[in-house]
């Protein structure tokens, strides 16, 4: 919870130096919310390891493998990634292009899902 909290400190912080720098320097203003963003990114990957471990000992207990939850986490994975680009497009103005990102997104995701899509299929064709 901690870590919660310094994230968001760290976020306040850059908002509030963003703001301030913002009419004088508008580049610098971006560039001041695009390092505080990944510095946030970083201490979040950091831990992550640990409970990408712990996820991976749980499904192998429930039985379940890696062609069936990696299309899964490869698509948040792809969520995050659009999101946080997009937002990032829109901060800068270019609103377009957030929304072009935010479509090849989805289709990638789509993409990604297809594993599932025929697994499901392949299951649906076995009990009929």
């Amino acid at each position: 919870m901690g870590e919660l909290f310094a994230l968001c400190g760290v976020a306040l912080a850059a908002i509030v130096l963003s703001l301030t720098l913002k009419k004088e320097s508008p580049a610098i203003a971006f560039l001041l919310a695009l390092t505080a963003g990944l510095v946030i990114l970083f201490r979040v990957f950091a831990q992550i390891g640990g409970a990408a471990q712990q996820m991976e000992q749980v499904f192998a207990q429930g039985g379940m493998t890696q062609s069936l939850y990696l299309p899964v986490l490869k698509t948040v994975g792809v969520a995050v990634v659009v999101r946080i680009m997009s937002a990032l497009c829109k901060d800068a103005g270019q609103s377009a292009l957030a929304a072009k990102l935010e479509i090849a997104g989805a289709v990638l995701a789509l993409a990604l899902c297809l594993p599932l899509f025929e697994q499901v299929l392949a299951l649906v064709g076995d009990w009929i």
